[in-house]
């Protein structure tokens, strides 16, 4: 099971589209995938299920977390339906903005990794969808993770955003809080190339990062809020622009499967 956080500094980047994109991607390419929603506002929630959910949530994962917590709170999502693999989900839940503490304890930060070992479904891939901040659930996030995904959009504030978010991955690994991480890099969202001053900052952070700039850059494309907002995967949305979105995903999908090989 491979484990991949999805995090940024501040909301509004989209960080849970590049969540959704990813799951449609694995769910593509038959790649068994449970996304936990760690957002108290639950966007990632809504747009795999198409409603709030009830019952069993993260913030009860979070709570107790044991086997039968955590395999009650797994849901299966509508977007699995007549697939070969399958897309699972534990539901956010707004509960959850309770345990985002600015300091959480190192037993604080380990629960989420306890849940995890604990449970009984098996899955090749776990996506985690942060709250848009670096307080204690993202942390949580981070210390259960073997990558870290840093989301920033090509604005004025994503260079020092995307700076310090990188930096906590590394601090957290340093630290032995989370031993197996290792910061993939930082993916560029809602980009337009005919914007001049995107193409400033795109340029600014390949100049910065480097490498740690990942391919493709995630154009801004209103393909992506219809699927959301149908509750449907990319990769079944039939607009203008869903093949170019597919493709930047399934693309981006094979850069976080293939980092499993780095140590």
């Amino acid at each position: 099971m491979f484990i991949v956080s999805v995090c940024s500094l501040k909301g509004g980047v989209g960080k849970t589209s590049v969540t959704l994109g990813l799951a449609s991607a694995a769910l593509h390419q038959g790649v068994n995938t449970l996304v936990i929603d760690l957002d108290p506002q639950g966007d990632t929630t809504l747009g795999l299920l198409g409603e709030t959910a009830t019952g069993p949530d993260v913030a009860e994962v979070l709570t107790s977390p044991r086997t039968e917590t955590v395999d009650r709170a797994i849901r299966p999502t509508p977007w699995s339906k007549e697939e070969s693999s399958h897309l699972d989900v534990i539901p956010g839940s707004a509960r959850s903005s309770m345990m985002d503490s600015p300091a959480p304890s190192p037993r604080e930060l380990r629960r989420l990794r306890d849940a995890l070992d604990k449970r009984t479904h098996q899955y090749d891939l776990v996506l985690i969808d942060c709250p848009p901040s670096l307080n204690g659930l993202t942390q949580t996030a981070l210390a259960a993770s073997d990558r870290s995904l840093v989301v920033a959009e090509p604005g004025f504030f994503a260079v020092t955003a995307a700076d310090r978010a990188l930096k906590l991955s590394a601090e957290m690994r340093e630290e032995g809080l989370a031993p197996r991480l290792i910061p993939l890099g930082l993916v560029v969202n809602r980009y337009r190339p005919r914007s001049v001053e995107h193409q400033y900052r795109l340029a600014e952070l390949r100049d910065l990062f480097g490498d740690i700039v990942l391919e493709p850059v995630i154009e801004e494309r209103v393909g992506l809020q219809q699927a959301q907002g149908g509750a449907v995967p990319l990769h079944r949305y039939e607009g203008a622009s869903g093949k170019r979105l597919t493709e930047d995903f399934d693309a981006l999908l094979r850069t976080v499967l293939d980092s499993r090989q780095l140590s």
